[in-house]
């Protein structure tokens, strides 16, 4: 039997397949991939780790759907698209998932949609990624609490009627696909749907203005205050005891940058703002910051070399200090956040996707060097096994080299751009007077912050 709802609902996804064919179509391909490597169909451990290529490969589409919205022979473009799903279900691309690279695509990705419309001033440019922002986080905003409950309601029966475990898992599977996975993306097609008919749509641009007005007078300014109070003062310390900066301040600057920036650029939608002098000479805050990032970045650099998180520390701290310097011209403040992403886009599409001149390929190159000089230095061949300490020709004069030596191994062993032998890449934990530099710790520590400056790199 039919009712209204149904209609409606039907109706609605209707709409959804016609208007955005290709997103639907990369939406049902993640879900497959999600349940057929679940069941080893396709094999997990080679394709498992594929899923989270699913930001950027349905962004695609997504971009080029409103460029060409038009049929015309540029909507081909939009259609062919879908071949992006090609290489998702052939091959492993782990290694680039859990590299500085994706972290870079996936900045690129946001910027490009922040700045694909081609609107000029801040204003409008800030609207178009809160508009994006505000309905990925009202599509989860609905579907995880939905998946939560339905796995309560799941485990809650599994608990009473002791039903095997097979089944439960199984079903949790096609719970989490369904409700998270395919759902997710659906949901967000409708709400980006801006036309007078979406009601989801309005309600969150209504919820949207509500919030952002006291999130940014009372939550994020104070805290972008305290956060430059903060600076401050290590700078104060820095003068007093006269001393350089610690490594970790270039991180900590490029933080407080980008906070800035994405802070100023909400007060741009905001109906009334509290702390108007101090953004009036926010970007004039942020000189003595960049100086001191780019004291401590080349100071690390010149002791450790590059790594690939170093590049793009590097790429980061040059973006941001051409796009403080532009601030100060008043000519190119109305349309800094359109040349700020362009800038952004090609200069991290140049590290990231040219091979010659990538941050992983300068990163290798530039530890490879470091490598081969502490060799010479102790006069060991690049297979020689490190004394661990206790070992009778253990110098404890060279252990700071050893560690060097242990770390720079390590990193281009993960890079699969040398191979040794197993026992020497071993080391007794004492033996270690520094902590292991992020950077060069298998895949599952990625997902720590790489204090890539203040660590010898690896």
């Amino acid at each position: 039997m039919k009712t209204p709802g149904n209609s409606k609902l039907l109706k609605a996804l209707a709409t959804i397949v016609v208007l955005n064919p290709v997103e639907v179509i990369v939406a049902i391909a993640y879900f497959l991939l999600s349940v057929l490597t679940y069941h080893k169909v396709l094999l997990p451990e080679l394709l498992g780790e594929n899923f989270m290529t699913a930001p950027v490969v349905f962004a695609i589409p997504y971009i080029l759907n409103r460029l060409f919205a038009k049929n015309n022979i540029k909507r081909a473009i939009y259609y062919l698209s879908a071949l992006t799903l090609v290489p998702v279900f052939l091959f492993d691309v782990s290694e680039w998932l859990f590299s500085p690279a994706y972290a870079a695509t996936i900045v690129i990705t946001l910027l490009v949609i922040a700045s694909f419309r081609r609107e000029r001033d801040n204003r409008t440019i800030t609207e178009t990624f809160i508009n994006f922002a505000s309905r990925v986080a009202a599509s989860f905003a609905i579907t995880l609490p939905t998946f939560l409950i339905a796995m309560a309601i799941l485990f809650s029966t599994s608990e009473l009627f002791e039903f095997p475990d097979k089944l439960i898992n199984d079903s949790a599977t096609w719970v989490m696909s369904i409700i998270l996975i395919l759902s997710t993306p659906i949901l967000f097609l409708y709400a980006s749907d801006e036309t007078e008919e979406n009601a989801l749509s309005a309600q969150i641009t209504k919820i949207r203005n509500i919030i952002c007005t006291p999130a940014v007078n009372y939550i994020l300014t104070p805290a972008l205050v305290i956060f430059a109070t903060i600076i401050y003062l290590y700078i104060a310390k820095i003068v007093v005891t006269f001393t350089l900066p610690n490594g970790k301040l270039a991180i900590i600057v490029n933080a407080f940058v980008i906070s800035g920036i994405l802070v100023k650029a909400l007060t741009g939608i905001t109906e009334k703002q509290i702390f108007v002098k101090f953004y009036k000479y926010l970007y004039p805050l942020f000189i003595i910051p960049l100086i001191l990032f780019w004291v401590g970045a080349i100071q690390r650099v010149y002791e450790y070399g590059f790594t690939e998180a170093r590049v793009y520390l590097f790429v980061s701290g040059a973006i941001l200090t051409v796009a403080t310097l532009m601030q100060m011209f008043k000519k190119s403040s109305l349309y800094l956040y359109l040349y700020l992403c362009y800038i952004a886009i090609i200069s991290l599409s140049i590290f990231t996707f040219i091979p010659g001149i990538s941050a992983k390929t300068i990163g290798e190159k530039s530890q490879r060097q470091e490598l081969q000089m502490l060799e010479q230095k102790l006069n060991i061949s690049p297979d020689t096994i490190l004394p661990k300490e206790g070992d009778p020709n253990f110098d404890a004069a060279l252990k700071a080299d050893y560690n060097r030596i242990h770390n720079v191994r390590k990193y281009l062993k993960r890079k699969d751009t040398l191979t040794q032998p197993a026992d020497s890449l071993i080391q007794p934990s004492d033996s270690l007077t520094q902590p292991a530099d992020p950077l060069i710790q298998p895949s599952d520590s990625l997902t720590q912050p790489a204090d890539s400056l203040n660590q010898p790199a690896n």
